[in-house]
């Protein structure tokens, strides 16, 4: 049986192919299916296919662009039968010139497919007579690699293992993630690891090479020079206006070892989103310890609370201090990406949502303000995203600044009486108008005559008269005005008011 690829961005079209198509009456067995040309050529090496079944238009990489890169890093290549949705002359013409074995038209024809194939066969059939069948492709250096990397893949001839001229043990693997806020296209990806094989591959100090979506690099001990090796890389980059992260593997003492230096450099990639970028990192120290703190004790509600009082008070200080210490609470916990910007991005949606609904004049700048933290998803470093978060918050504080009274008590009254539902706490506000809080408290005491304690209580009393009066029953009201205990809410009630809630409802 010949082994085929089919790669194609629609689920359906690949399914179908794969499913309907009679492979093994033809003499083919379908070994890998590909969503892109990226996907397809990372899964090449394993994949071993004598025939691709390729679409002409996926996004990032044509399908005649990704026949380009298989036909120039193979020798003999793989065969391609050519699909396409648009019966478009210049398309047929560019697949037949690059040596297609056939243009078939969407949707596809079974048949049609069928006997596309059958002469498929009979190519690959006078081939492997000749000796020369795609599966039996040439040992180069990144395919020895890329074999010795996988604990499943086939088994180099000592010949190859000859081409890779390393120097001695021991052997490490760094593992490179390009990156960027927009998406990287295939050619792109092929221009910096052309660069590193013209840095690496062609003086022998490393073999350089494409597994899944990163690139990588095996480095003997000759090549001890770390920061060398960085600056080639960042070189190569920064050619294409790239960022990247790089991870070096564990040593391995030979090259049966390699394999195990790639898991290790893959688990501490794992973990580039906290990483800067400014050095390549060993694996033991970008690998994450077993234990990780919650993401709930990172961002506890009081924490969260914090973050809408700067914004109210437009305290872009405060602000800017909220988002660096939930930064590094969420580094030392080692977060992952996804729960970073998660929670970050549920912090800030729910901070103006609260703004938005006790301060109804700034709706609009709100629902603006809440678009562009959500538009933040594509930042790669946990420290790019907490420069642009501190740049945005101060942008918020600015605009929700000119809003009321510029003295700071009459400031602090309006935010009571807008958050009198919270658990709002005069250390908690202390530190966001930068007061010592016993002073501010002397300060607030003075500006009111009352404590902030007492203040408070009495507008919570004053809006449970109102739900009181409405007909809502006296544990609804107590919930309401931010009491969760109700024989406290009876207590402060009685207090100030002189009779009980019950009996007040009644009147």
């Amino acid at each position: 049986m010949y082994r085929v690829m089919i790669v194609d961005d629609e689920p359906l079209i690949r399914e179908g192919l794969r499913t309907i198509v009679e492979w093994e009456e033809c003499g083919f067995q379908v070994a890998a299916v590909a969503v892109d040309g990226m996907d397809a050529l990372s899964k090449i090496p394993q994949a071993k296919p004598d025939l691709m079944v390729i679409d002409v238009r996926m996004p990032g990489m044509t399908g005649l662009q990704l026949m380009q890169n298989v036909q120039e890093q193979y020798d003999p290549a793989p065969l391609f039968i050519v699909l396409s949705g648009h019966a478009d002359f210049e398309y047929a013409r560019q697949a037949l010139s690059m040596r297609a074995e056939g243009y078939i038209l969407k949707p596809v024809d079974e048949e049609e497919l069928e006997d596309a194939l059958r002469k498929v066969k009979l190519t690959l059939d006078k081939r492997r007579s000749e000796g020369s069948s795609p599966s039996g492709q040439a040992w180069s250096r990144e395919r020895t690699v890329l074999s010795l990397l996988s604990v499943e893949g086939e088994e180099p001839p000592e010949e190859a293992l000859g081409t890779i001229r390393l120097g001695g043990a021991p052997y490490s693997v760094l593992l490179i993630k390009l990156q960027n806020r927009e998406e990287i296209d295939a050619a792109t990806a092929t221009s910096v690891k052309t660069r590193l094989s013209d840095a690496f591959d062609a003086s022998g100090k490393g073999v350089v090479f494409s597994l899944e979506s990163n690139l990588g690099l095996v480095l003997s001990a000759d090549e001890t020079d770390m920061p060398h090796v960085y600056r080639e890389i960042r070189r190569a980059c920064s050619e294409s206006g790239l960022d990247f992260t790089a991870v070096a593997g564990d040593e391995a003492d030979g090259l049966a070892g390699l394999s195990q230096s790639l898991r290790s450099a893959e688990e501490g990639l794992k973990n580039r989103f906290l990483l800067e970028g400014d050095r390549i990192y060993p694996a033991m120290e970008a690998a994450a310890p077993a234990e990780r703190q919650s993401d709930a004790k990172v961002l506890g509600e009081s924490e969260s609370e914090k973050l809408l009082l700067a914004l109210d008070l437009g305290n872009a200080e405060a602000a800017a201090s909220w988002v660096r210490g939930t930064a590094d609470a969420m580094r030392a916990a080692r977060m992952g990406e996804p729960e970073v910007k998660s929670a970050f991005a549920q912090s800030f949606t729910a901070a103006l949502a609260k703004l938005e609904q006790r301060r109804p004049e700034l709706k609009e700048r709100c629902r603006a303000f809440a678009a562009e933290v959500l538009k933040l998803y594509g930042e790669y470093r946990l420290s790019g995203l907490t420069e642009a978060l501190t740049e945005l918050v101060a942008k918020m504080a600015d605009s929700f600044r000119g809003y009321g009274s510029d003295q700071q008590m009459q400031k602090m009254i309006e935010l009571i009486r807008r958050n009198y539902a919270d658990n709002l706490k005069l250390e908690s506000l202390a530190e966001v108008f930068g007061y010592n809080s016993s002073y501010l408290g002397k300060l607030f005491r003075n500006y009111t005559g009352e404590s902030f304690n007492a203040y408070l209580d009495k507008v919570r009393i004053e809006q449970a008269k109102e739900l009181l009066e409405q007909g809502l029953k006296v544990y609804q009201v107590a919930e309401r005005v931010g009491y969760s205990n109700v024989d406290y809410f009876h207590g402060k009630f009685r207090k100030y008011e002189g009779v009980s809630p019950s009996a007040y409802r009644k009147k």
